[in-house]
């Protein structure tokens, strides 16, 4: 994911500082995705593409348009969608190649790139999501985060929250009261925020 640029230090809405760090730290997506294009699951699916992911996906066509064209050809395809997190093989790579190369000139342009990452985002599971991020909170494997991880991730991610914040945020959420952040109060802390 995106450096953290949208970073508020106040704990006046902790569910926020947990979705902050959560979507931070989330590196890899859910696996290549088989999809259908066409306008009424474009149409759908573009609802439910967020306009930060919109803007991942200009940023990472402008980034992988390496001759400036406007255009795409097979392996910059494929290493722009590895980038954005999701698996691709080189023969899906060349089904979509060959599905959107509508000039077939061996490029895509822009919109092409838009409709296949689009297409990908709105297939996620938001659980799957909410899963592996827990996973990089919980980084000893004890299916709770702690104080101790949380206050790594914070400090990895530059995020300035003191002690008294942190123990905050877990006090705000810790259903059970064991001091700690199990996998179920994760996703209910995730349920709350609006990326999931």
């Amino acid at each position: 994911f995106r450096p953290l640029d949208r970073i508020r230090s106040s704990l006046a809405m902790p569910a926020d500082s947990w979705d902050r760090m959560a979507s931070s730290g989330s590196a890899r997506r859910p696996g290549a995705l088989d999809y259908q294009p066409g306008r009424r699951n474009q149409k759908s699916a573009a609802r439910q593409v967020s306009k930060e992911q919109r803007q991942e996906i200009k940023e990472a066509f402008d980034i992988f348009d390496s001759e400036k064209t406007g255009r795409m050809d097979y392996h910059e395809l494929k290493v722009a969608i590895r980038a954005m997190g999701f698996e691709i093989k080189k023969p899906e790579a060349l089904e979509l190649m060959a599905r959107y190369d509508r000039e077939e000139n061996g490029y895509i342009g822009f919109d092409a790139f838009e409709e296949i990452m689009i297409q990908r985002y709105a297939a996620q599971d938001p659980m799957d999501e909410i899963r592996k991020a827990f996973k990089l909170f919980d980084e000893d494997e004890r299916g709770k985060i702690s104080f101790r991880n949380l206050k790594r991730i914070a400090r990895d991610l530059g995020e300035k929250l003191t002690d008294d914040e942190l123990r905050g945020m877990i006090d705000e959420f810790d259903q059970d009261q064991d001091g700690e952040i199990d996998e179920e109060e994760f996703v209910n802390i995730m349920k709350q925020t609006s990326l999931y």
